[in-house]
């Protein structure tokens, strides 16, 4: 069952929404970049 928000009993809540699905696109866009960074940062030597 969905969650709901008691300020807008006739519809979702568009503004949660959207934070929440660019928050998700925006950390699964950094989340590869970061874990890549940091193994070529560990293959190069950078971290010790």
């Amino acid at each position: 069952m969905p969650h709901r928000h008691r300020h807008r009993p006739d519809g979702p809540c568009h503004f949660s929404l959207m934070s929440l699905s660019a928050r998700r696109r925006l950390l699964m866009a950094l989340v590869p970049l970061a874990v890549l960074w940091l193994a070529a940062a560990w293959a190069g030597g950078l971290l010790g």
